[in-house]
């Protein structure tokens, strides 16, 4: 199955995939995982600069750019999908490209990122599982973060930003935009959030 983990920045999704990806491995459980974006030499030249603000992008590259880094993913993600035998867990992934490029940034409108996503052959989420955490609490987490050297992003340093992102991912859930969803409270110590989420995976897989 392929699980993706979503929220704002700071919402702990990277740590949770590292997490429940250990822990599984230690009962036995075969499963592979990935971030997105992937921290890739496209990554460091094209949107990592943008993200810092350090150059420019227009609405369609900064769509293309998240496209083309989940669509090299494909070949990798596919076999996983509606497989209840294996797992392949994401943290971010085409989801977060729903709401930030579009539904935040409206730098492509939703029903044309959805055609772009058939186009370009992105594999789709058996279950998108959103891990709810305040703002305040997540930008408190990001400034004591590593791997912030050059500071926060666009994004990340914006608590403005942060409440409306926070907005659209509970509408996505609600409305199940893209995949089925599930909400987490991620406001929580590292441990609970990570059992509540192999919790769920168990319930959509066939793994012991």
């Amino acid at each position: 199955m392929f699980i993706v983990l979503d929220g704002i920045d700071g919402a702990g999704k990277g740590r949770q995939r590292e997490e429940v990806m250990a822990l599984l491995q230690t009962q036995g459980i075969k499963v592979a995982g990935e971030e997105f974006p992937v921290h890739n030499s496209f990554y460091e030249n094209v949107i990592h600069p943008a993200l810092q603000e350090q150059t420019t992008m227009n609405g369609p590259s900064w769509v293309l750019s998240y496209l083309l880094d989940k669509t090299l993913q494909a070949p990798t993600i596919e076999p996983y999908v509606g497989n209840p035998n294996n797992l392949f867990v994401a943290d971010g992934y085409f989801t977060t490209t729903i709401a930030y490029q579009s539904l935040l940034m409206q730098q492509v409108p939703l029903e044309k990122l959805m055609e772009y996503a058939q186009e370009f052959k992105i594999p789709k989420p058996d279950l998108c599982i959103y891990i709810d955490v305040d703002p305040e609490i997540a930008m408190k987490r990001k400034n004591i973060e590593e791997g912030h050297d050059e500071g926060l992003d666009m994004f990340e340093k914006s608590i403005e930003k942060q409440q409306k992102l926070r907005n659209i991912f509970k509408r996505m859930v609600t409305e199940k935009i893209y995949s089925e969803w599930l909400e987490i409270d991620g406001n929580r110590n590292i441990e609970p959030i990570r059992d509540d989420i192999i919790q769920q995976i168990r319930k959509v897989t066939k793994l012991n």
